[in-house]
């Protein structure tokens, strides 16, 4: 079989779904229920990589059980399989100390909910990881591990943060030109060896499985033909510490499934009539262990060594298959969320008599999730370009359909248009024109024709705040020495607008007065306190009001007067 032939393994294909999630956690607002969905998808891989170990181990110890009944038949593929186990262990260790000492990077404590004693308190040792020491840190990886088994990625308290991530995979270095040794530059060197030492091991059989671990190079372009971004920038400069811990399971994924494949292959190649049918085991593969509410589950279903000329009988929750070519396909609508069980049995004939062999499997379902994150507020802003970025889990940025709709729940509607940002895959612009409540409606091309509805996300469109004068950092009624007045500069500024203005807001005219001065308001040019003014402050009494009277021009057309005060110290 070549490897054009090949086609990508189930957990490949769950793997490349798993690796756009993340990226729709980089907004500097993160909803909390992204977060949880984020930690929904990352328990659940968890859960997988967990079960396809326990399929690793059972996979070694058939393979000794093998080596035992026939040492000599066995000796060539045995001596490769035990250096496929000694080379991922040591890959999949690393990754580890990666991803647990991350936790015990940012957090000194966990406090887990034990639904048996209530909240619970634990330590989370600081053990520095050492290049080159393989044991190094391995009473705290336990400890984390045992945690996140436990009690899920809820543990990480600070789940949104993206600044101590950066600083830990890159040890301080600019992303952009990475020190040699920092964690980042490690991994991927260490990834690049695996894969060739693996393809050493395997020789011209290592075209029969596919090794995903794309590390090399610069993968991301943009769709103008820029220079592309390199992996270690992509997925840990600046990212949120729970895509951080998701990245890193989903590697170790990636090398669980070419160490599973490449074991499996290395036992095929051993005769299968060379050994008693009664030692037959099944063999389930699933295209995907995490399927998508509304697609399907899919699944080959077979036998570890059979007879292609006597075709088997398999029975799946009750729905009976045949056999064609070794294995029968299997697939089942996924029409609700959670974890879903399958039982079956595969029926064997054999001296007239027909043999059983159970089975049992598990996949997870989860829900369609539209993730909008407005990249610079938690609101749109009326008569103004705000950013948003929309991504959909598993489906590329190119086949998302994004639409402006009317409120579902009857409030005021507002309007607005949405148009794609160029130049940024998944990036939007959302222009209002009518204040009020949108909601933004995200649906996908499945299969490059199929439209589902992904989710919505319920937007409230706001005038810009109105806009204020102040003396340096003083805010309208402060109270001032003189000194102070000549020192500060005046500024105008928009309290609580978290939206950053393309040009800031500029005071060109004002009118000035003093009280208790007799002089009547004087209208100054430009925006900065002139000596006629300052002259005005320096001989006025203590208390003495200073009062300055504008009008600004906000960048959605509407203009504010303001009248604000201060107070002589």
């Amino acid at each position: 079989m070549s490897a054009s032939n090949c086609p990508e393994t189930p957990r490949q294909k769950m793997i490349q779904m798993m690796y756009l999630v993340y990226t729709a956690m980089l907004a500097l607002n993160v909803a909390a229920t992204v977060l949880e969905g984020f930690r929904t998808v990352g328990d659940a891989m968890e859960k997988s990589n967990f079960s396809v170990g326990q399929k690793i181990v059972d996979s070694y110890d058939q393979f000794d059980r093998l080596h035992e009944n026939n040492p000599e038949k066995t000796a060539v593929q045995y001596q490769k399989a035990q250096e496929v186990r000694k080379l991922s262990h040591d890959l999949k260790y690393y990754i580890d100390t990666l991803s647990y000492g991350l936790i015990c990077y940012v957090q000194a404590e966990v406090t887990p909910l034990d639904h048996s004693s209530g909240k619970k308190s634990v330590k989370l040792p600081k053990v520095k990881i050492r290049e080159g020491a393989p044991d190094d840190g391995k009473f705290y990886i336990d400890t984390v591990k045992h945690l996140v088994r436990n009690y899920g990625l809820e543990i990480i308290e600070k789940a949104d943060n993206n600044n101590d991530g950066t600083r830990y995979f890159f040890n301080g270095s600019e992303p952009k030109q990475p020190a040699e040794d920092c964690r980042c530059m490690v991994l991927k060197r260490r990834i690049i060896e695996y894969k060739q030492k693996l393809k050493e091991i395997l020789g011209p059989d290592s075209s029969e499985i596919q090794i995903a671990l794309n590390v090399e190079g610069n993968n991301f372009h943009n769709e103008h033909g820029g220079n592309g971004i390199s992996w270690e920038m992509v997925n840990f400069d600046n990212t949120i510490i729970i895509a951080d811990v998701v990245v890193l399971q989903r590697l170790r994924a990636e090398v669980m499934t070419a160490e599973y494949d490449a074991v499996r292959m290395l036992y095929n190649q051993v005769s299968a009539d060379d050994f008693k049918f009664d030692q037959v085991k099944t063999m389930v593969r699933p295209t995907s262990s995490l399927v998508m509410q509304g697609g399907k589950y899919e699944a080959s279903v077979g036998l570890g060594a059979f007879d292609s000329k006597s075709p088997f009988r398999v029975v799946i929750n009750g729905q009976s298959y045949t056999s064609d070519g070794g294995a029968v396909e299997f697939s089942q609508t996924a029409t609700a969320p959670g974890e879903k069980k399958l039982h079956g049995t595969i029926y064997v004939k054999k001296d007239n008599e027909e043999k059983s062999y159970d089975f049992d499997e598990s996949y997870f379902v989860m829900e369609p999730m539209a993730v909008v994150s407005l990249t610079q507020m938690n609101v749109v802003y009326n008569g103004i370009d705000n950013p948003v970025k929309i991504s959909v889990p598993g489906v590329a940025a190119k086949d998302l359909v994004v639409e402006i709709k009317a409120p579902a729940d009857g409030k005021t509607p507002g309007a607005a248009t949405i148009i794609p940002e160029a130049g940024k895959a998944g990036h939007y612009i959302i222009r209002p024109s009518k204040l009020g409540k949108i909601e933004v409606s995200v649906s996908a091309k499945m299969d490059g024709k199929q439209v589902r509805h992904m989710g919505s996300y319920d937007v409230r469109v706001k005038r810009i705040p109105d806009p204020v004068i102040m003396i340096g950092s003083n805010k309208p009624g402060s109270i001032l020495f003189k000194a102070e007045f000549e020192s500060n500069p005046m500024r105008v500024t928009i309290p609580d607008f978290d939206f950053q203005l393309a040009t800031p807001l500029r005071l060109e005219q004002y009118e000035f007065s003093v009280s208790g001065s007799g002089k009547l308001p004087e209208t100054v040019q430009g925006g900065r306190l002139g000596p006629e003014q300052i002259s005005l402050i320096k001989n006025a009494r203590k208390n003495s009001k200073v009062y300055i009277s504008s009008s600004i021009k906000t960048p959605d057309g509407v203009s504010h007067p303001i009248d604000v005060s201060f107070r002589i110290k």
